[in-house]
Parts: structure tokens; sequence; C-alpha cells
């Protein structure tokens, strides 16, 4: 499944569908600041809360930049661990390779949590196995 197809399945309305685009923009373009104007205060994410989880997201852009990769390439791929069969996100270094995928989760048309796909993720030494 293509990412934009991904999108449309997972966003139910314009809105949530605008606002995923520009986190996963976000992603991509390895900014944490924009991420961090776009993601809710009170949430939690990954079970942390929001400063810690972009503080963990400027930690790894920061990896992907030490491998010279200025852009992530996103894609789609199908859980193969502890979410056996949920579509996660896939972001590929542009010059790396290395992959991170995240999984969005919605409630009622908001994103409620972002988390790591481990089985899908790899290269990266400043992340804890999860």
């Amino acid at each position: 499944m293509h990412a934009q197809e991904l999108v449309q399945k997972i966003a139910t309305t314009q809105k949530t569908k605008s606002y995923l685009i520009q986190v996963l923009d976000a992603f991509q373009n390895l900014d944490y600041h924009k991420l961090n104007n776009l993601l809710d205060e009170e949430s939690y994410y990954e079970d942390m809360k929001k400063t810690a989880f972009i503080y963990q997201q400027m930690q790894i852009f920061k990896e992907f930049k030490s491998k010279a990769d200025t852009y992530l390439n996103l894609s789609t791929n199908i859980c193969t661990g502890c979410l056996c069969s949920e579509p996660v996100f896939v972001l590929t270094g542009n010059t790396s390779g290395h992959k991170y995928a995240i999984y969005i989760q919605f409630t009622q048309g908001e994103i409620t949590d972002i988390f790591r796909c481990s089985k899908q993720s790899n290269g990266f030494n400043c992340l804890p196995p999860f």
C-alpha cells in the first residue's frame, strides 16, 4: 500500500488527513521543531510526555543526519511484531537506507499515539530495544 493510500484509509476527515500529512512531513524532513508545534501538549506518545517524545525524535533525527541523510522517504509496511498485521509508516534515510517505522494510532479521528515499530526499524544506536 502506498503512503497516500494509508493516509486516506486511517484518517477519516479532510482536517485529520491534512494534519496527518503535516506530521508525516515533519518526520520526513527530520524537523523535530515542526513536530513539537504539531503534537498535542497534553498527550503522551510512546508512553512518554510530549517533551520526552520530541527529545527522542531529536536523537533519532540526529542519528539519521550523522549518516548523511537529509530527508526520509516515506512508504508503508505491515508490522510483524507486537502490532501483528497493522500497517505502519516506514521512513527510510535517503542516503543510509536505515529505516524508522512508526505506527500512528487514531481515536475518534484524532492522533492519540505515535510509536516505533521495532520490527520494521533498523540502524539506531540511540534507541533502547522496544
